[in-house]
């Protein structure tokens, strides 16, 4: 059996606007997503098979499915079909990203899985095959499956890349609390009925918060962060809340909750002070930096 190891990286929501609700029941959004050192590691096997078989196995052992509720079976399920081969996979899931975070850890293992195989298979996808199959599985599936830092819009699956490497220091941390996605954004649809209300219109936009980051200019993208869930979420998961000013007091130049939550992160101008800052916080608190893209942007 061939196998190889690969990393699944978090991504932080640097910038997130809702535009509109799509008539298909998706929202049009707005965002600049940037991956974090942060990652699960996904072992991946295959061999020859008269028949396709998936198996899978994720640990730590918790409630996370281990079969085709899993985007990660869903995701080998479907680069089965695309190349049409008899393979046996096996996958080995170790979870280091919490569920329910915004931080887009089922999206982040399902692209690992697509690129794992392809590399495995010598390549039989391209680059732009990979993404329609990504965006087949999931809205932020795409931007996983390349990484680095991109001005994302549509479902998020429209992904411009910001090709000069930023490089961010960040704390992620998590309480208890956990965010369904689906139910984040009917939360939002409930408050706002129109997406063009004023209040919604940051100072920032998302193509300001992308020219920001072609210029590497760090603390002002720690200023200018913005996510509207934090508008729905923060009433419901107030320790989240209290996080985000934690991480402000202890000296984050900026501080945001990532996707739908109920994660959040601090933004911080050196490693040093990131650490002594994550020191201080309960429960799950780690220290990223910007992890490397995972494919090449296609040209």
């Amino acid at each position: 059996m061939q196998s190889t190891l690969e990393a699944a990286y978090a991504k932080v929501n640097l910038f997130l606007g809702v535009t509109e609700k799509r008539s298909d029941g998706f929202h049009e959004i707005s965002s600049v997503m940037h991956s974090l050192s942060l990652c699960d590691r996904l072992t991946v096997g295959v061999e020859s098979s008269v028949l396709p078989e998936i198996r899978l196995r994720v640990f730590p052992k918790s409630n996370i499915p281990e079969d085709q509720r899993n985007l990660v079976w869903r995701a080998a399920a479907a680069f089965l079909e695309r190349v049409r081969i008899p393979l046996s996979v096996d996958l080995t899931l170790e979870k280091i990203i919490p569920s329910e975070a915004g931080l887009g850890g089922g999206s982040s293992d399902a692209a690992a899985t697509l690129r794992a195989l392809n590399r495995l298979l010598g390549a039989p996808l391209s680059t732009e095959e990979l993404l329609l199959l990504a965006a087949s599985l999931g809205s932020d599936v795409p931007f996983c499956l390349l990484g680095g830092t991109a001005l994302c819009t549509g479902r998020g699956e429209r992904i411009v890349p910001i090709s000069e490497p930023l490089s961010l220091y960040a704390v992620v941390c998590k309480g208890s609390e956990g965010v369904s996605t689906p139910k984040a954004y009917r939360a939002l649809d409930l408050l706002y009925s129109d997406f063009s209300d004023p209040s919604l219109v940051p100072m920032q936009s998302a193509d300001g918060m992308a020219e920001l980051c072609r210029r590497r200019d760090s603390l002002s993208v720690a200023k200018g962060l913005y996510n509207v869930f934090e508008s729905v979420v923060y009433p419901s998961c107030p320790e989240a809340m209290a996080q985000r000013d934690r991480l402000l007091s202890l000296g984050a130049d900026g501080a945001l909750l990532s996707g739908s939550g109920s994660a959040v992160f601090g933004l911080f101008s050196d490693l040093e002070r990131a650490r002594k800052a994550a020191e201080r916080l309960d429960g799950f608190a780690f220290v990223a930096e910007s992890a490397p893209a995972s494919l090449r942007y296609p040209d």
